[in-house]
């Protein structure tokens, strides 16, 4: 049996006992467990939809699993390793290509 639905995206980490004591029980929730979003926005790459392909090659990169459709947490170990890492890693993965879409004429 889990004890939290909370798990951190980036190393798979579940709370510990007295983490998940403090996040159920209190008003304060889980407080050191954040989006990924908010700690790569800190690092210079935020998630967006413009940046998203960028930002999940990052996250790859670094934990070695890919970015989840819809993220959760990361735990305060991972949060700190991605503003020590990300902007490093980030001077080193290409530019996404900005092509325009192809165009569609209908009724030709």
């Amino acid at each position: 049996m889990r004890l939290a639905s909370v798990r951190c995206d980036g190393c798979g980490r579940l709370p510990g006992f007295w983490e998940w004591v403090r996040g159920e029980f209190t008003a304060s929730g889980y407080p050191e467990w954040h989006h990924p979003g908010m700690a790569f926005r800190e690092a210079g790459c935020p998630i967006n939809r413009s940046n998203r392909a960028r930002a999940a090659r990052a996250f790859e990169a670094l934990f070695g699993r890919p970015l989840p459709e819809e993220p959760g947490f990361l735990c305060p170990q991972c949060q700190q390793r991605v503003r020590a890492e990300l902007p490093g890693l980030l001077q080193q993965l290409p530019e996404p290509s900005r092509s325009a879409p192809p165009r569609y004429h209908l009724g030709d």
